[in-house]
């Protein structure tokens, strides 16, 4: 390329990156770039763009004016080249110094050092909230929910993060602080089945397109033979919504649910509706496992948790942490007490507290972390999780049936006009609610993510509120 065509398509560019690999000049004992490399240099540098230049040979330049980071590796191996990427990242401490003089600035001993990057945000910023604070004071005044947890984050800086209430309505009951944790309920949908999803596709080993039936066998008739997986992603299956399997003497472990899902009737042809089904989800489950010949809880956590640091998240949490742990419904049909520490959906505590449709316990700084991974296209503090186009892919609204708001798994903004997510976020946000009281949202044009989790469901979810005073607290922060 010419020059010309170079600067013309680094326009617009936050950052460079250049690469050098330098050699002696043995006729003349120095190090030198070819001309027309250091007039490249020079006219990059007058568009104001940063540049990080990496030398993979000798340190020696004729010019250092027109770098504002040069970092040296004095070799191009394998290992310098992997040291260098680590160093670009922030996946490692950089504590080396320059063995020679380069010139009177860059001596013998000079060096930048910088510790290894471990705080995924890049600080705070102050926002005026008091009207959200209010609202949710005022759930809490009007028993919507007892209390509240919010994160919220604009371009990679903290917003707020913190608690609101008590667990309980209890005189006594702890207050809710960053560290208590939720049982996050449908959120799981997207916290554990859709990344796994993500993954394994990335794998090569499942693809959106292919029918049920080449995992589960017996799945097979007519309509069902239509099912694929995109069509479970997007709940446009026609697999049932829901059914009370922990009411049957006859279901008594996952295999039986299992089974019931597979025998059961489609209600429409896949593709032309759309139904929110759990049962989807579940039978979703069986597929990626029987794929990865590995538990969901396992591929969550190596995948996903872990790598995230998302450290108060997880299925069946211990019985240590139930004092951070806020308890959900007094449950007076199926297990006839309090729901604390244990799942709150009944069907995923048949299924032994793990499944794909409920069961993750978590808080909303860990979630804030997920969302935040998201924005940056799949990559949390130097490392990739996932690929760009998986989270291109999995966000974008698939329009099956056409007037669904679904992607992915995930959800969209109602095309309604009365979005749970309120009516600021952007066109392209998506995010999930779950039956608790909890919810995420995420806006990748404005880089904002905002996390409201609460137990509106205690002492039961026959009460209402959450629905608008849920909406009124994303349009307020929003705004």
């Amino acid at each position: 390329l010419a020059r010309k065509d170079i600067i013309e398509q680094m326009k617009g560019v936050d950052k460079l990156i250049v690469s050098l690999l330098v050699r002696i000049r043995m006729d003349k004992g120095i190090s030198t770039i070819d001309s027309t490399h250091s007039i490249l240099l020079s006219e990059l540098r007058s568009l104001g763009i940063p540049i990080i230049t990496f030398s993979f040979g000798s340190p020696y330049l004729p010019s250092y004016e027109n770098l504002d980071a040069y970092v040296c590796s004095y070799g191009y191996g394998s290992i310098s080249v992997r040291s260098a990427s680590n160093v670009l990242w922030g996946r490692q401490s950089v504590s080396g110094t320059l063995p020679v003089n380069l010139n009177s600035k860059y001596s013998k001993g000079h060096g930048l050092l910088k510790k290894k990057r471990n705080n995924p945000w890049e600080g705070k910023v102050n926002i005026d909230l008091s009207q959200s604070w209010a609202l949710i004071d005022s759930g809490i005044k009007n028993q919507v929910f007892p209390g509240a947890q919010v994160f919220i984050a604009k371009k990679g800086q903290i917003v707020f993060n913190g608690g609101f209430g008590t667990h309980t309505y209890d005189e006594n009951s702890a207050i809710v602080s960053d560290k208590s944790i939720y049982d996050i309920a449908s959120i799981t949908k997207v916290l554990s089945i859709t990344p796994i999803m993500m993954k394994l596709i990335e794998q090569k080993k499942i693809s959106l397109d292919q029918p049920v039936y080449y995992f589960i066998q017996n799945f097979r008739g007519e309509l069902k033979d239509q099912v694929t997986i995109r069509h479970l992603l997007t709940h446009s299956s026609g697999i049932k919504s829901y059914h009370r399997f922990f009411l049957e003497d006859n279901f008594i472990s996952r295999k039986d649910v299992i089974n019931a899902i597979i025998d059961m009737q489609l209600e429409f042809k896949p593709g032309s509706k759309f139904s929110y089904s759990d049962l989807g989800m579940i039978l979703l489950m069986e597929i990626v496992e029987k794929v990865s010949l590995r538990s969901i809880q396992n591929m969550a956590s190596s995948w996903i948790f872990k790598p995230l640091e998302m450290t108060s998240t997880m299925y069946n949490p211990d019985s240590s942490l139930l004092s951070r742990i806020v308890p959900t419904e007094k449950d007076e049909l199926y297990r006839k007490k309090l729901i604390h520490g244990i799942v709150h959906d009944e069907n995923t505590f048949l299924l032994g507290g793990i499944s794909s449709h409920a069961g993750l316990f978590s808080n909303a700084e860990d979630l804030g972390k997920f969302a935040q991974m998201h924005l940056n296209n799949g990559t949390w503090l130097g490392k990739r999780i996932f690929k760009e186009k998986s989270i291109n892919l999995f966000t974008l609204k698939q329009f099956l049936p056409n007037d669904s708001d679904y992607a992915l798994g995930w959800d969209t903004p109602s095309q309604n006009g009365k979005s749970s997510a309120g009516d600021y976020f952007s066109n392209s946000s998506y995010g999930h609610l779950g039956f608790t009281g909890t919810s995420l949202w995420i806006d990748p044009e404005e880089e904002i993510i905002i996390v409201l989790l609460t137990n509106r469901v205690h002492p039961t979810r026959n009460k209402e509120g959450i629905y608008e005073v849920r909406r009124k607290f994303y349009n307020l922060t929003m705004k």
